[in-house]
């Protein structure tokens, strides 16, 4: 993790740098580690937090950004690596004939693990200032708080076998056999700040630029036999609203404790439509106008920072994710509606609106991180945290391509003032 920031008040400018190490521990689910579901990991270091006064409060808590003096500018760059790995069960075997079990070619496809080996990028950019005046603020800023992306691995051990052709992508294929997810918000943030009472109100509004492109293998009868297998390609994007508000209050105006909450909705409020192209071959290819049809969680999160002594600064934070929101992912025909039964059935049958649902009945999910900071001397900072994030996905539900888990997470990192520009 590396990242630049740039800081201006006044007439002075300085650049200053960070260096952090992460150290990642996954329990109980193959996977990542990282927040719950597929919300990003904590953009930036444990400076990314709803009580601390910097321009990552754009996300974090807008009403942060009141603790702000002059002007400020971060460039902030996550690179994440992952391995994956996926088992696919024999139970998972859903042949159109039932005695197609005992073709061993085909339980050898469909089944066993596969892999996936990936770098990722997690960009955060960010300026906040308070216009020289101790009332007002505001700030803006573009991250990418929803996303990822996944290229499985081949199987070689299937290259050209001419009865599991589809095999090479992995017995993971049925559910993903790549993706790239991700939502880009676009955030400009204000508030307004009571000086005497130590209190700041803040207020932000995103636009959310989402896309969607996931690639699988399928077959016209809904079963996994290698001999009718084909491919499908879903292409969606949309552009939502959403909306931030928070809370910053210093107990003592400037004093030691700051304390922080916020509540960020979801993209679109609600259920987004992404809108697009489904490209299916089977015997013949066919593109089809397709909507993507969702609902992401919404966030609340609270923290509290306190500085004990001169050199060493304890925090807390935690966050509630209502992934109870993301049902289902249905892929309709454009313009229409996803009205199931609840057995997952389309409850609107014969009209054929529902191209594919795909149960998720995911649930809410917490994290709770405790962090400190320590100045051995005024221009080097020491920084540590370890944090606890729950899973979000169903067991029941879980596939490959939103792998979960509990997870521990922790940081250790260093800042060091070399001088006023460095």
């Amino acid at each position: 993790m590396s990242r630049n920031a740039c800081k201006m008040s006044g007439s002075k400018f300085s650049v200053r740098g960070a260096l952090a190490a992460n150290f990642l521990a996954a329990f109980l689910a193959p996977g990542v580690a990282r927040a719950s579901g597929f919300l990003n990991p904590r953009l930036a270091d444990p400076h990314a937090h709803p009580a601390l006064a910097n321009p990552y409060a754009i996300y974090f808590n807008p009403g942060a950004l009141g603790g702000i003096e002059g002007t400020q500018i971060v460039i902030d760059g996550t690179l994440a690596y992952r391995h994956a790995t996926f088992d696919r069960a024999p139970s998972a075997l859903s042949p159109a004939n039932r005695a197609t079990l005992n073709d061993a070619t085909y339980v050898a496809a469909n089944t066993g693990e596969g892999s996936a080996t990936n770098f990722i990028v997690i960009p955060f950019v960010a300026a906040a200032t308070d216009f020289g005046s101790q009332n007002f603020f505001a700030g803006v800023g573009a991250y990418v708080p929803f996303g990822g992306a996944v290229q499985w691995n081949h199987q070689d051990t299937f290259a050209g076998n001419p009865h599991a052709r589809g095999a090479l992508d992995g017995s993971q294929r049925w559910a993903v056999v790549s993706g790239d997810q991700k939502s880009l918000y676009t955030t400009l943030a204000a508030g307004f700040r009571l000086p005497d009472a130590g209190l700041s109100i803040g207020l932000s509004g995103s636009v959310v630029f989402s896309s969607i492109n996931h690639g699988m293998a399928r077959n016209v009868t809904g079963s996994d036999d290698v001999d009718r297998e084909g491919r499908a390609l879903l292409e969606v994007s949309g552009v939502e609203g959403g909306f931030a508000a928070g809370a910053y209050w210093e107990p003592i105006p400037k004093g030691p404790v700051r304390i922080g909450a916020s509540y960020t909705s979801s993209p679109g409020l609600g259920q987004m439509r992404l809108t697009g192209k489904l490209h299916q071959t089977y015997s013949d290819p066919e593109v089809i106008d397709a909507d993507l049809l969702q609902t992401y969680p919404d966030v609340i999160r609270f923290g509290i920072a306190a500085r004990v002594s001169s050199q060493l600064e304890l925090r807390f934070d935690s966050e509630y994710v209502r992934w109870s929101r993301f049902q289902t992912q249905c892929i309709v025909n454009a313009g229409k509606d996803c009205q199931l039964n609840a057995d997952g059935s389309e409850a609107n049958r014969p009209s054929g609106q529902i191209i594919l649902a795909l149960p998720r009945h995911w649930n809410d999910a917490g994290a709770v991180h405790v962090g400190a900071s320590y100045w051995p001397s005024e221009p080097t900072e020491l920084l540590a945290s370890v944090g606890y994030d729950t899973s979000a996905a169903n067991r029941e539900t879980v596939e490959a391509t939103y792998p979960d888990s509990l997870k521990l997470l922790g940081t250790l990192g260093v800042r060091h003032k070399f001088s006023d520009r460095l």
